[in-house]
């Protein structure tokens, strides 16, 4: 079973493959613009439509066949993520678990990379939580170098966060996404769990999981952050997100920001020679 996901009354609760196939059916609908029935996923699977109504009600528990998984996919046009998620709750979680070092132990070669990066970086556990910067991000980002800086609970709770992130709502709809998708990857970490309850008690971010229930991510890569930096002028910059995963930390990531060069305005169409 996976908690604290899929309710909509914003409380937390537990759920399992029955809640998330209901979910991923509805979305299908609305995508498609007409309901997506029982029997025709039940058709799709060569089962009756009772087998399917227990399955989504939650009589039937046990994993789902790959067979079955495909079949659902394809017919609920399911995306990569989605797929793994609806896997993982099938499954009762992944392979991963939390990390057991308090906190994990950065080795002196990945302290080289991170301060040697030109660019701010920083260095985050499985829950998020910030255990190295370098200089340049601890001058951009003052936050990330304060003991038990976390880079969920400033982004989704701290005013400063929406202040600086010009397109808040975007920013944070994918950090409930990984959130999402990490949770029925680790449904038993209770520092997970409490993460999620801490952060569902922005009602905006609360609404963000109401509303995007079928919506997974599984990393930030390449993501663009627009944001204003007050404390340099109110510039504003588009900044990129390289998320890497050290080989030697599993679960761990690091990232660094880059800053996209801005456009330059189009000039006047070329005056063509007669």
């Amino acid at each position: 079973m996976c908690g604290v996901i899929w309710d909509s009354d914003g409380e937390g609760g537990p759920a399992g493959v029955g809640a998330l196939l209901r979910v991923f059916r509805a979305a299908a609908g609305t995508r498609l613009g007409r309901p997506i029935l029982q029997r025709e996923v039940a058709d799709a699977l060569h089962r009756s439509e009772r087998w399917y109504r227990d399955l989504e009600g939650g009589a039937i528990n046990r994993p789902l066949t790959r067979h079955e998984l495909d079949t659902i996919g394809a017919l609920l046009g399911l995306d990569r993520v989605q797929r793994r998620a609806l896997f993982l709750v099938s499954n009762g979680g992944g392979l991963s678990s939390p990390e057991t070092q308090d906190p994990p132990r950065i080795s002196d070669e990945l302290r080289l990379l991170l301060d040697q990066q030109p660019f701010p970086a920083y260095l985050i556990d499985a829950t998020w939580n910030v255990l190295a910067v370098n200089v340049s991000m601890a001058a951009l980002f003052p936050w990330s170098a304060a003991p038990g800086a976390n880079l969920m609970r400033w982004l989704l709770l701290s005013a400063e966060a929406q202040d600086q992130h010009l397109n808040w709502e975007a920013d944070a709809e994918v950090c409930v996404r990984m959130l999402r998708d990490a949770a029925v990857d680790r449904p038993h970490d209770p520092d997970l769990e409490q993460l999620i309850r801490d952060t569902r008690q922005n009602p905006a971010v609360r609404d963000l999981w109401t509303r995007g229930a079928a919506d997974f991510a599984d990393h930030y890569d390449g993501h663009i952050l627009q944001m204003e930096f007050p404390f340099l002028g109110g510039q504003v910059a588009e900044i990129v997100t390289h998320v890497m995963q050290p080989a030697g930390l599993p679960g761990c990531r690091m990232t660094i920001l880059t800053q996209r060069a801005p456009q330059a305005p189009a000039g006047p169409p070329p005056v063509q020679e007669k």
